[in-house]
């Protein structure tokens, strides 16, 4: 721990915390020499030019596209967001070309350049049946005729993904903003500013604790904009965690994520330096998240030998488990945040000029003259050869298909699901009993132990699994459902975080893109409100976007404490919320038997689930077998059959509805009760048959009856049954308004069997 803690209590000595310094600008090697000494070869020298130049022939495109001054394709229409990355190739060409084929990039909404580098570096490394693996339709070719027409192939999906075609990194569905080539590594760009930033966090907690990605690193860029964002620094904070490394690591290896600072110096017009930050580099921000600055260094981002140079120790740091490591790549983008922005009303021509006084590519190209490691002549080949590809996978592109309008939302959920544990995940390791639910002699446990069961059966199925949150390990959770669990898997596999839901759900993603199945908890489901873009604008959509090239199997454990007098912030059931988010599963039991059946569906799904847990139900006992069941999502339940009116209802609400039907069948009214359990996908075909026997239906749940999933409920149930009903369909919700704490608020506040009651009967 830091020197202000001791064992034996506080310590207050008098004392002056000293701050490590941050080297900048260290690299000033001459290209002559470092060819010389053989630092770098011919080859080596031939590639980073290349890859900038790959680089700024497409970015060029993009420009002369707006205005049909690209010749090859003046005659197409190019719509969509334009942010170029012209001036930048260095920090893209020289990360990404000391980068395996294995390790992991994440960019952002100006990531061209870094995905272009990702591909073309890693097409340089394959050996030849690589290349055909990539691309069998060009198994007739060998050699530099085969890698070159692979390498066109890239810049054409590259191009056909910008045209939004179907034969686009990503199907067309998620667009430049959001490429992705998880075949190299490539876990995505990313529109929301700094939003890739967790989810490279959480692809190094993979690489951290799988043996089979040991050494694997991931560099994750994103511009100066994002290093003021709240889940960026919570990133930092998250990878420099001591329980990595220090004495209660069981495997002590800190991340390793290269995060890349690229700092072009605009946010979108607001200016970094002297305007929005407070610091003078932003390098700076590391010192607040490790002792040891997490390695933090200012390199040239103009100077490609320089960003090399920097990657390489990076590099070299997280393989030997000292990661993470934080550079600030100090570069300048010359043209404005999109192309409608004429950006000379917040910086000037001089500085303009004074940048392009050591452009990345004119510079390097001198430089590589002035050596004699390329002639004019081969320099200038190479440039035409560029400048001609790009040409033929631009034209090819522009006449590639577009989407078919009736797959419009194909991708948006996988039907997979993991039904058979690779081999090497199968039998984890265990270091102490494994927590079995307690049964009385009717084979009865509750509702808690039902969940904690199931979890630890699928981690004892597969060592993919992992648990974390807040409060999870020692203590158990603030609900005692995880006691026992860090003791049985180990904090490899189960573990606390910081109060960081946002990064909780991030990583979590990270995670799921490289292979895990982690289940994330957020205490209390409001607190989803703090992670929301994780889960809805993540996890939600990287399955369509990248058309169908990856999933995300995470499982995002929340609990609803309506009910207990916890208020406002405590209280609220947000289901309804992301039942309105395509991509998202939304499961809700509410009872033992189902609780266990469906968080072990959960885990094993290969879409993101919103798990959602009633505080109020996990002391309720019901029969839960011991042995292995799960239940298929989109399967409703039939609680009880009725033949007069349908309530529709999950959650806690049910055990108000069962009470209610009760009495309501002391005055003769039969009622059938329906427990869809997963939102969802929505078992409607059950709703709809059991409506049309009733002619009459009631959706009820705890959601604040505004907005509520229950009014969906209504409008199907009214499209699908008119002919069938004998009265409007009504909804039963709370009120609409905020939870109380006062005891007399709350019991209004949230609906009783009698307020179902009183629906019912002004149906009858």
């Amino acid at each position: 721990m830091g020197n202000y803690y001791s064992d034996l209590g506080p310590d207050f000595k008098k004392r002056t915390v000293k701050l490590d310094s941050i080297p900048a600008y260290q690299y000033n090697e001459a290209l002559a020499d470092e060819y010389k000494n053989k630092k770098i070869s011919k080859e080596e020298v031939s590639e980073l030019y290349e890859s900038m130049l790959v680089i700024r022939e497409f970015e060029e495109m993009i420009l002369k596209c707006r205005t049909g001054a690209y010749e090859v394709i003046s005659d197409y229409e190019y719509r969509g967001p334009t942010h170029l990355s012209i001036g930048q190739e260095a920090t893209a060409a020289g990360a990404c070309g000391m980068l395996n084929i294995t390790d992991y990039i994440t960019s952002t909404h100006r990531g061209h350049g870094d995905s272009i580098a990702k591909g073309f570096h890693a097409i340089r490394r394959m050996t030849e049946a690589e290349l055909k693996t990539r691309c069998p339709e060009l198994s007739h070719l060998a050699g530099e005729d085969l890698r070159e027409a692979v390498m066109e192939d890239h810049i054409y999906r590259t191009i056909a993904e910008l045209f939004g075609k179907e034969e686009g990194y990503g199907k067309g569905r998620g667009g430049g903003m959001h490429i992705a080539d998880f075949r190299v590594g490539h876990l995505g760009a990313n529109a929301i500013v700094g939003g890739g930033i967790p989810i490279a966090t959480g692809a190094a907690m993979s690489c951290r604790i799988d043996e089979e990605l040991k050494g694997r690193v991931v560099c994750c860029f994103a511009g100066d904009g994002a290093y003021a964002n709240g889940v960026v620094l919570e990133s930092l904070n998250w990878s420099a965690q001591e329980q990595f490394t220090g004495e209660i690591a069981r495997t002590k290896y800190g991340l390793p994520v290269i995060y890349c600072i690229v700092n072009n110096h605009f946010g979108m017009t607001g200016r970094a330096d002297g305007e929005v930050n407070g610091v003078d580099y932003l390098a700076r921000r590391a010192a607040g998240f490790a002792n040891n600055n997490m390695h933090a260094e200012v390199v040239n981002g103009m100077d490609v030998m320089a960003v090399r140079e920097a990657i390489t120790r990076a590099k070299k740091l997280c393989q030997d488990g000292k990661g993470p490591v934080l550079l600030e790549l100090d570069t300048y983008r010359y043209y404005g945040h999109s192309l409608s922005d004429p950006r000379n009303e917040y910086r000037t021509r001089e500085e303009e000029a004074r940048w392009k006084e050591v452009d990345p590519v004119t510079v390097f190209r001198k430089r590589v003259l002035d050596a004699k490691i390329l002639s004019d002549k081969e320099l200038t080949a190479l440039e035409e050869r560029v400048a001609a590809r790009n040409a033929r996978a631009a034209r090819k592109a522009a006449d590639s298909p577009d989407p078919a309008p009736e797959d419009v939302i194909k991708y948006m959920y996988t039907e997979t699901s993991c039904d058979v544990v690779p081999a090497q995940f199968q039998n984890p390791p265990t270091f102490a009993e494994v927590p079995r639910a307690k049964r009385d002699a009717d084979g009865r446990t509750t509702y808690r132990d039902a969940i904690k069961e199931g979890i630890c059966e699928e981690m004892l199925r597969d060592k993919r699994v992992v648990l974390y949150g807040e409060d999870v390990a020692d203590y158990g959770n603030a609900f005692k459902l995880t006691k026992g669990m860090l003791e049985a898997f180990g904090r490899d596999r189960v573990f606390n975080t910081p109060i960081s839901e946002a990064c909780i759900c991030g990583t979590g993603v990270g995670m799921s893109m490289t292979g895990y199945r982690p289940v994330v908890e957020l205490m209390y489901m409001d607190f989803a409100l703090m992670a929301s873009d994780q889960i809805s604008n993540q996890a939600a959509k990287w399955h369509y976007m990248t058309g169908a090239s990856t999933t995300v199997p995470m499982v995002v454990r929340c609990s609803v404490g309506g009910g207990k007098g916890y208020g406002g912030q405590h209280s609220q059931s947000l289901e309804s919320m992301f039942a309105h988010i395509p991509g998202t599963y939304v499961a809700y039991p509410s009872n033992p038997y189902d609780a266990k059946g469906l968080i072990k569906t959960a885990i094993r799904n290969n879409n993101p689930v919103v798990f959602v847990e009633g505080q109020l139900l996990y002391n309720a006992k019901g029969v839960v077998p011991e042995e292995d069941y799960t239940i298929p999502f989109g399967e409703a339940n039939i609680i009880r059959e009725g033949s007069d009116i349908t309530f529709v209802v999950w959650g806690p609400a049910v055990e108000d509805a069962i009470k209610a039907a009760d009495m309501l069948a002391e005055e003769g009214v039969s009622v059938e009760i329906i427990d869809p359990r997963t939102l969802v996908p929505f078992d409607w075909e059950t709703v709809f048959e059991s409506v049309k026997k009733t002619g009459r239906c009631i959706a009820i749940s705890q959601c604040v009856d505004v907005g509520s999933f229950t009014g969906e409920i209504v409008a199907q149930v009214t499209a699908n049954c008119f002919d069938y009903l004998d009265a409007p369909v009504l909804k039963v919700g709370a009120k609409n308004g905020i939870a109380p704490q006062a005891h007399t608020l709350e019991e209004v506040f949230l609906p009783k069997p009698a307020d179902m009651v009183k629906a019912a009967k002004s149906l009858m």
